[in-house]
């Protein structure tokens, strides 16, 4: 993936990050900034998803903890092997939410 194919693809992710969310009237607010998508909750924590540009990584950081993806197989993958999306969806539960992005 170039640089170029690397954005689309985070700026894609992050659209449906939204949509979902909306969708299924989740108490959430979603902003972007730069290279950074924050999803502020209720109680006004946070999952924070930036790219990494130098690295074509995904980072995500919330109160379940912090993981690197990389695209692999057409997959965001972090290093221990779990799924962008199943880690996302883990992560909004802790902060209150549930949400599906299957």
């Amino acid at each position: 993936m170039n640089v170029a194919e690397f954005h689309r693809n985070i700026e894609n992710i992050w659209s449906l990050i939204e949509e979902q969310l909306e969708e299924q009237d989740c108490d959430v607010d979603c902003d972007t900034q730069g290279s950074v998508f924050s999803i502020t909750f209720k109680d006004r924590s946070q999952v924070v998803i930036n790219k990494q540009e130098p690295l074509l990584e995904l980072w995500l950081a919330s109160r379940a903890g912090g993981f690197h993806f990389s695209f692999k197989d057409g997959e965001w993958i972090s290093s221990d092997g779990k799924n962008f999306w199943i880690c996302l969806e883990e992560a909004c539960k802790t902060h209150g939410e549930s949400v599906s992005f299957s």
